[in-house]
């Protein structure tokens, strides 16, 4: 039996994108027997590609305005949040492949009336379509794959809430001060976080830095609380650390994670 252990970029893939990668990905989950989702990737899913998705249909629906809606994500654009930026543009880019796929121009006038405005109609239908995605992808963590694995105690996993046509994904995260449940397995195995930390790329970004700080807290000050941004800066450590023996993790970030994987022996695919 070939198990994968899915790492957040597949699951993403997977679950929301439409530019062809949803289809690599299903491609490459058919060569495994048994898929796990660790509830961590869920986790890291809704702060990230869901939260971002988010953002966008609430930006669309405050402005009732594409245009407007792009002017905001410009000016994020012009900020260090590129991942945040990055996500938005795909979520755009979804929205527009699903929403308009097979539309023809009567379609839209039965729809919105031969007087509709273009930048009216476009951030309604972009909008409408990121909803059904949101809402279409997060309930599946319950049945896909067999559902949740490896829960995390201290993480309080939610529904997302609708408040007045906005889409709310709090809580994503630990609650604030809470100690994270994954420090008491990590303390035991210091011999690992060491040789993990070890194969850290000196590349000088700041989340690799993060990652080193976290990894030897855990390794060298036991008694120091694992905070929520201690768990989110220990990132794809998680995946290589908490790897089930023989699986294999399927990840599209083999740049950061393959160094880690080798430190422990730890198989690597991308799809």
């Amino acid at each position: 039996m070939t198990t994968a252990f899915l790492e957040t970029t597949v699951l993403t893939d997977y679950c929301l994108k439409k530019d062809g990668s949803e289809k690599t990905a299903r491609a490459a989950l058919r060569r495994f027997s048994k898929i796990i989702v660790p509830q961590f990737a869920w986790k890291e899913f809704k702060r990230g590609p869901l939260h971002t998705y988010a953002w966008m249909h609430n930006k669309l629906l405050d402005t009732r305005s594409f245009t407007a809606s792009l002017s905001a994500l410009q000016k994020i654009s012009r900020t260090p949040r590129r991942y945040f930026t990055s996500t938005i543009i795909q979520s755009l880019h979804t929205a527009f492949v699903n929403g308009f796929d097979g539309v023809t121009i009567k379609d839209l006038q039965a729809r919105y009336g031969a007087k509709a405005n273009l930048d009216t109609l476009h951030a309604d239908v972009l909008r409408l379509e990121l909803k059904r995605a949101i809402h279409a992808s997060w309930p599946r963590r319950e049945k896909l794959f067999d559902g949740v694995h490896h829960r995390l105690s201290c993480y309080p996993d939610a529904q997302l809430v609708d408040d007045e046509g906005r889409i709310e994904t709090k809580p994503d995260d630990c609650p604030k001060g809470a100690d994270c449940c994954l420090k008491a397995q990590l303390t035991t195995r210091r011999q690992d976080v060491a040789l993990v930390r070890a194969r850290l790329p000196k590349d000088g970004r700041p989340e690799t830095s993060k990652r080193f700080r976290v990894l030897r807290q855990i390794e060298k000050h036991q008694s120091r609380v694992m905070t929520p941004k201690d768990c989110r800066d220990f990132g794809d450590a998680y995946f290589v650390l908490f790897c089930p023996p023989g699986a294999i993790i399927l990840t599209t970030n083999s740049r950061d994670i393959q160094p880690l994987a080798n430190a422990l022996g730890v198989s690597v695919e991308t799809p």
